[in-house]
């Protein structure tokens, strides 16, 4: 089965809204020959994601990797032809399972915290926060994004409000790697900041770096970005995963 590429969505999507180059790049406020370059495959990324996929209404995750429905009620996602499967091809039933099932030896547990607010940058779990529930990765999952494949140092966790949506809506449960700190601009972070007092606000938001020691704290809610001092910033651990019901 062929999968698809972001030029190959960005196309279909356009096909589907009836978007142009010309009339897309409008929207967003992008040349037409840089509309090009993403629909031809000489570019698979831009800082306009988003607003191309309000311009187009498709999810902004779905038409970054592909995952997930193409909209948010999950109409018109792509599945591909039968005649598009490979031979030999065969489904397969999802296994079920729950904390009496033994682990693959392919697989580790992490814990699945109650909340936001207790997660800690030294990934240390206290009973108050976490009662027992966990969730299981594959070890190339964890190879893959760079962390430990054991799973120590990784950790999970509910995000709740609408900040981040629609790539986090409320209720998404996020994994983050508490040994990953290294700020990638517009990359998804685990952060904590001041809170008044002796409290500390712990918050999941996307990150950009500026010249002179600067963060640009994003969200996806436009009225809740805002700047502040790196050094005054605490980054607890990198967002690799999350999941969502729609």
């Amino acid at each position: 089965m062929k999968e698809m590429t972001f030029s190959d969505r960005l196309n279909l999507a356009m096909k589907e809204s009836g978007h142009t180059q010309a009339s897309l790049g409008d929207a967003v406020g992008m040349s037409q020959p840089s509309v090009w370059k993403l629909t031809s495959g000489k570019s698979n990324s831009t800082r306009k994601l988003l607003e191309i996929s309000h311009a187009l209404k498709v999810r902004p995750e779905w038409l970054s990797t592909g995952r997930g429905p193409m909209r948010q009620d999950g109409i018109n996602s792509y599945v591909a032809p039968l005649e598009e499967l490979p031979d030999g091809f065969k489904w397969e039933r999802v296994a079920v399972w729950d904390e009496h099932t033994p682990l693959k030896t392919d697989e580790v547990e992490v814990p699945l915290l109650k909340d936001i607010e207790f997660v800690r940058g030294d990934a240390q779990i206290c009973d108050e926060g976490h009662d027992g529930s966990k969730l299981r990765f594959a070890k190339e999952t964890l190879r893959r994004v760079g962390a430990n494949n054991d799973g120590s140092g990784v950790i999970c966790f509910p995000v709740s409000g609408n900040s981040m949506e629609p790539i986090l809506p409320d209720g998404s449960t996020v994994a983050i790697d508490t040994n990953n700190k290294r700020i990638i601009d517009g990359k998804i972070y685990a952060i904590a900041q001041d809170g008044g007092g002796d409290s500390k606000l712990n918050r999941v938001r996307q990150l950009y770096r500026k010249p002179g020691g600067k963060l640009i704290i994003h969200s996806f809610n436009p009225e809740e970005h805002e700047e502040d001092t790196e050094s005054d910033v605490e980054v607890i651990g990198r967002v690799f995963w999350y999941s969502a019901i729609l």
